[in-house]
């Protein structure tokens, strides 16, 4: 690694060892302290839905500092805070207000954390990938720590896993290199506000909408789904780890694919190959080896569109509104479109069965490639390279 890049990527690592924790083992933390099915729901929508509008604040805030490590670090610190609210909380009400903090300071961090980097590589953008995969490789690490630990000492170490790795991003933050507002090449004129109603970015923003939302079928209902076709558990735990497996493979050759090909080209692969995956899942359930191809494609669904994206944001919004350009991806992808596309699949789930719930899926990406040719096909930043 080049120099500052080492804290970098520490971060990175111990941010998605937190997701790592967090989003397999927290619904059974709940469970085991006595919530129902329907209660862990409403509990983890509350983490979600704050998912939707926390990031604009933190990003808007470091869009007008000079210096975002600060705000990272007390981003982090309130984060470790509302963690240990969280271990101790004792009604449903707590439980949902320590959901509620930990959502606005935790995922407030991942889009100024990613502007910060953007701006350390600056023409090196197509870097990246290789400082995030640290981030793929901390969240199969801690994933697989959290299950033996969970398997010692019980429930009651998730959270208490969850803080070391909140308290691990913390302590990455002072450490990173400080770094000079950079001006980028392809300026977009006028405001944020005003660079919003530009067809370009509701384009964009659509197309981050339609892909989370295609994903919702599959963070929330894959497991359940392979169980339902004679999976077990060995073989269910192999399936998820090897489309992280797949996603960091991408995150490694990331960096020649976004200096060789324009990202718009590269947007298409990625829509593509996540309909081409949903097409598979729906078609072909009981068979292990389609199943594992289809798990292959989360380097393109997951890997190429999340670096694809994180490099194209910036370049359609005006300088110096680089974090909320990576915020309004967080928020209306992962936020916004990942409760539309979960409480879609689980209404069809009932209403159609699960195998219409991957065709569903398949025709929301394609909707996604339809808005991506559509609006993006002319826009010069998308038309470039890393």
């Amino acid at each position: 690694m080049r120099r500052g890049e080492f804290a970098l990527g520490a971060g990175y690592f111990a941010y998605f060892g937190a997701v790592g924790v967090f989003q397999p083992y927290w619904p059974a933390h709940l469970q085991a302290l006595g919530y129902s099915a329907s209660a862990i729901g409403v509990l983890m929508a509350v983490f979600s839905a704050v998912r939707v509008v926390g990031p604009m604040g933190s990003a808007w805030l470091a869009d007008h500092l000079d210096d975002r490590r600060p705000l990272l670090l007390a981003s982090a610190v309130l984060a470790c805070a509302a963690v240990v609210l969280l271990a101790q909380a004792e009604s449903w009400w707590a439980a949902a207000a320590g959901l509620a903090a930990f959502s606005l300071f935790f995922n407030g961090i991942m889009p100024v954390y990613d502007a910060h980097t953007l701006d350390h590589l600056g023409s090196d953008a197509h870097r990246y990938g290789w400082l995030r995969l640290w981030g793929s490789i901390g969240f199969v690490v801690t994933s697989w720590a959290a299950g033996l630990a969970i398997a010692r000492w019980g429930d009651a170490s998730i959270a208490w896993s969850l803080l070391v790795c909140v308290v691990a991003t913390a302590v990455a933050m002072p450490w990173l290199p400080r770094v000079a507002r950079r001006a980028r090449t392809a300026a977009v004129p006028g405001t944020f506000v005003q660079a919003l109603r530009r067809p370009a970015v509701l384009a964009f923003l659509a197309v981050c909408f339609l892909q989370l939302a295609s994903f919702g079928a599959y963070y929330s209902f894959y497991t359940l789904y392979l169980q339902a076709h004679g999976y077990g558990p060995g073989a269910i735990g192999f399936y998820w780890a090897w489309g992280v497996i797949a996603e960091i493979a991408v995150f490694v050759f990331g960096p020649r694919l976004v200096r060789r090909f324009e990202l718009l080209t590269l947007l298409y692969v990625a829509l593509a190959g996540t309909a081409v995956r949903w097409v598979l899942v729906a078609a072909f359930p009981a068979e292990p080896l389609v199943m594992f191809l289809a798990q292959t494609l989360h380097l393109a669904g997951f890997g190429l569109f999340h670096a694809v994206t994180v490099l194209l944001a910036p370049r359609l919004l005006p300088p110096g509104s680089e974090a909320r350009a990576q915020a309004l991806v967080s928020s209306l992808g992962w936020g916004a479109g990942g409760i539309a596309g979960s409480l879609l699949a689980g209404w069809l789930w009932d209403a159609a069965g699960p195998r219409t719930v991957y065709a569903a899926s398949f025709v929301v990406v394609t909707c996604a490639l339809a808005v991506a040719a559509a609006g993006l096909r002319g826009e010069p930043g998308a038309r470039r390279t890393a």
